[in-house]
């Protein structure tokens, strides 16, 4: 998974591509840690992401919870049908704030 950083001030914009699984999932985890030190909203826009698996999904909760305790938020954006049906069956859906192609 690639990873570019758009720098809106307090808040940030991650444009993500590629897969989100258990071999890249660790290093996302730890990026997004430290965003959510330093942001206070952030934006995932998966345009160009292929494919999320049960890894990536618990890394984008956890940074979901990382910024909701401080009082952030995080927004999911361009989510293509193959990644949204993902979010949807394992109901992050409902919990996020997705919004599809």
């Amino acid at each position: 998974m690639d990873v570019k950083l758009v720098n809106r001030g307090s808040e940030g914009e991650l444009l993500l591509s590629g897969d989100l699984d258990t071999r890249t999932a660790g290093d996302a985890d730890m990026l997004f840690a430290q965003l959510a030190d330093r942001f206070e909203a952030l934006t995932l826009n998966m345009q160009n992401m292929n494919y999320i698996s049960s890894a990536g999904l618990r890394t984008i909760r956890n940074l979901y919870i990382r910024l909701n305790k401080k009082g952030g938020k995080l927004r999911i954006t361009n989510v293509n049908d193959n990644v949204m049906e993902v979010f949807e069956m394992t109901g992050l859906a409902g919990l996020l704030n997705l919004r599809g192609n």
